[in-house]
Formats: structure tokens, C-alpha cells, sequence
């Protein structure tokens, strides 16, 4: 299940939060950007995709993956700065910046259904094309920063619809109202 919006943007560099959160069996990643890009994915977790202890990491790199190509299809050229809680996350992607590609341990790098290469092969091909355009970044998580912590929400979110405590239904509108939320608060932060 995927679910998108498109709120009013702010000026300036772009900034992209993104999270993934992981229970029962379930993976779901959110993203916000303040190119008023957000939105979440969820569905269940292949087991067979890595080791147990580097599922986490895998889902904070393809969180990273979902809100890096909204905002570079629309933004092509443009310099991101991604955010990240997760330092292991953080290691990869600094890794394939700077031009290796180690993958998380157990990861199947072989190629998907009908031809498809596998999500973070396809992420560490995409952060080595952008090159300059990319920064990362850690944030620490549930310190109040209103990007992550709205990435983090719409991951939790996610789990929360494939788990039947919210519908379907609702996504658009939440995602749309949290994200207009947490760019509002991001810009009063700026301003303060």
C-alpha cells in the first residue's frame, strides 16, 4: 500500500526526512520533504530480503529510496540533504556516496520478479549518479525535529492501516494534514 501527497513547499535548499518502522511481520516507510513531497509505504516484510538483524537498516533504506524518487522526479539537479535516525543507515549510504556498495548483511542482490533489480541496488546506483547533489545527515530520533519526527509518524502510520486500526481510506487526508503540519511547524522553527 502507497500512499502520496503534495502539500505547499518551502523555499530554499531541499530537505528530506524519511523513517521505517517494522513490526509483526510488517515494514512501513515514510518520507516528508520540504518540497512538500510526503507519503508512506507499507506491506509485509519478505523475511527471505536479509538477516534479522539488518531488516531494520533495509527498512530505513528504502524509506530513503521512496522519498529520494519523489523528490528527484520532480526536482531533477537540484541538491537534497536526506535526513536519517538510523546510523546504520546512515553508514550505507555514505558508503555508496562515495562510491562502494556494501550491501546490509543476508541482503539478496538477485534480481526480482520479471526482471526487476532488487530496491537498494537500485538506491546505491541512484546516490552514486546524483553524486554532489546528495548530503546526509543524522537526526536523532524523537528529538522533536518536526520533519523527523512527521517520517517517523507516517511510517507508524502505515502499520497502523495494515494492522485495520485505520482505514485505507483516511491515508490521503492524513498524510496531506501531517504534512502540512509538520512543514508549518518547520518553518516557524527556522523563523525562531
Amino acid at each position: 500500500m502507497t500512499t502520496k501527497a503534495q502539500v505547499k513547499p518551502i523555499a530554499g535548499p531541499l530537505l528530506l526526512a524519511t523513517d521505517a518502522s517494522i513490526a509483526d511481520g510488517h515494514v512501513s516507510a515514510g518520507y516528508i520533504a520540504t518540497s512538500g513531497h510526503a507519503g508512506l509505504h507499507a506491506h509485509r516484510y519478505p523475511r527471505y530480503l536479509a538477516d534479522a538483524g539488518a531488516r531494520t537498516a533495509v527498512g530505513e533504506l528504502r524509506a530513503v529510496d521512496l522519498g529520494l524518487r519523489a523528490v528527484l522526479a520532480e526536482h531533477p539537479g537540484r541538491p537534497v540533504e536526506v535526513l536519517v535516525d538510523s546510523m546504520a543507515a546512515l553508514r550505507f549510504l555514505q558508503n555508496w556516496h562515495s562510491g562502494g556498495c556494501t550491501m546490509p548483511a543476508g541482503y539478496s542482490t538477485a534480481t526480482r520478479s520479471q526482471g526487476a533489480a532488487p530496491t537498494l541496488v537500485k538506491l546505491c546506483r541512484r546516490v552514486q549518479e546524483a553524486g554532489h547533489l546528495l548530503s546526509f545527515g543524522h537526526e536523532k530520533a524523537h528529538a522533536g525535529h518536526p520533519l523527523n519526527e512527521t517520517a517517523d509518524s507516517l511510517a507508524k502510520l502505515g502499520l497502523r492501516t495494515l494492522r485495520g486500526a485505520v482505514p485505507r481510506t483516511e491515508l490521503p487526508r492524513l498524510v496531506t494534514l501531517w504534512a502540512e503540519r509538520a512543514l508549518a511547524d518547520f518553518r516557524s522553527a527556522r523563523r525562531s
